[in-house]
């Protein structure tokens, strides 16, 4: 019987090790699965021995805060598969939580996969030293990843990534705008702040704030968000009643996906939505701030390297889309990007021609393909034994 030791620390986390299980199972029926988990991957039979919610701590200086907590968790964890020893361990995400870990589990002789690749590309790149000697696998879900560590000791592989294969863009943009009560005739922005509160915090205000000018700018335009919680929801909709003659806004309780449909263009913060946009095959504007003091200590040390921060952008390895980040997120700014949308149909029609040649790069059957490496993994292992 296959013994599996996983741990994810976020939603998008729980997604992607749901799938994983769903297709390890497939070739594994009687596998079992443990560790920390969401509810997705208990649904596919996953036993948590901690809640993913333990892990859901963002923030250089929010983390510090529930450092102590988090190390012992991660200490009982360790103990937990020393004694017992599961036939391969799977960290998903969660670099900060995982990669301690899954060296000292590697070094133990218990193998192990980290499925998404850190950020070492983009910053804190004296990261990969945590990766050399601690993994038998490293999933990457963007091409370049695999490129950038082919030099290195890391033994990385690009699988595809696993939203690509969720989200095919829906060209119906009548019969989607119907849904919501829009006209076709209407222009449709999507307003997508952030999912965690922090994120809403800092964007929020200024999203409604670049909505409402441009709405003097634009009459008929209509906005149209949705959330991930009923409490990030609730805050939004305080925010948006508190502005004097607030923009028209459909604040609806569906997905990302159906939202997205409905829309012309996009206005999100970074993040994966960014990529859910673009497999969309829509416009949009990307906009981040991160807290003052994680951004002072980003910029202090040069932790940052890569040349966008934005998916899309460093999918393509150029600028198709506009990126602000911290006090070029404006309102003035939003607008100019936006207003670029809404006139230029021939900028759009570029930007759709890149998301095309992009967008198949990117659909390879990730978990199958992730499945494949863990069993491979799992029987290398084997027959050294």
């Amino acid at each position: 019987m296959l013994r599996v030791g996983i741990v994810a620390g976020e939603p998008s986390g729980d997604l992607l090790a749901a799938g994983l299980i769903k297709e390890i199972k497939v070739l594994y029926p009687d596998a079992q699965f443990e560790g920390i988990a969401g509810p997705l991957m208990m649904a596919e039979g996953c036993r948590a021995l901690w809640p993913l919610e333990k892990l859901s701590v963002f923030g250089l200086f929010e983390v510090l805060k529930h450092l102590p907590e988090l190390l012992s968790i991660r200490k009982n964890l360790f103990n937990h598969f020393i004694q017992n020893p599961p036939d391969i361990f799977i960290g998903v995400d969660a670099p900060d939580f995982n990669l301690a870990l899954e060296r000292r589990l590697f070094q133990a002789n218990i193998p192990t996969v980290h499925y998404v690749s850190p950020t070492v590309w983009a910053w804190r790149p004296g990261r990969i030293k945590k990766l050399i000697g601690s993994l038998s696998a490293l999933l990457c879900i963007f091409p370049f990843e695999e490129e950038y560590f082919r030099n290195t000791p890391v033994p990385a592989r690009f699988i595809g990534h696993p939203l690509a294969d969720e989200v095919v863009a829906d060209d119906n943009l009548k019969s989607s705008k119907k849904q919501f009560g829009f006209s076709v005739d209407e222009t449709v922005i999507a307003l997508l702040p952030g999912s965690r509160m922090g994120e809403l915090s800092r964007h929020a205000e200024l999203f409604l704030s670049a909505a409402a000018l441009f709405s003097e700018k634009n009459p008929s335009v209509r906005f149209i968000a949705t959330f991930a919680t009923e409490k990030t929801a609730q805050y939004f909709e305080q925010l948006l009643s508190s502005i004097d003659n607030p923009p028209a806004v459909e604040i609806v309780d569906s997905s990302t996906t159906a939202v997205l449909a409905a829309s012309d263009i996009a206005l999100v913060a970074s993040g994966t939505v960014s990529l859910e946009v673009m497999l969309m095959r829509k416009p949009m504007v990307v906009a981040y701030r991160f807290a003052p003091a994680t951004y002072w200590v980003l910029n202090r040390f040069s932790l940052f390297k890569a040349a966008f921060f934005s998916m899309p952008n460093l999918i393509a390895g150029k600028k198709i889309i506009p990126e602000l980040l911290q006090d070029e997120v404006t309102k003035e700014r939003l607008v100019t990007e936006l207003q670029h949308w809404k006139d230029d149909q021939a900028a759009v029609t570029d930007l759709i021609a890149e998301y095309d040649r992009l967008i198949p790069t990117l659909r390879k059957d990730a978990s199958k393909q992730a499945a494949k490496v863990v069993i491979g993994v799992v029987n290398r292992s084997t027959a050294s034994s």
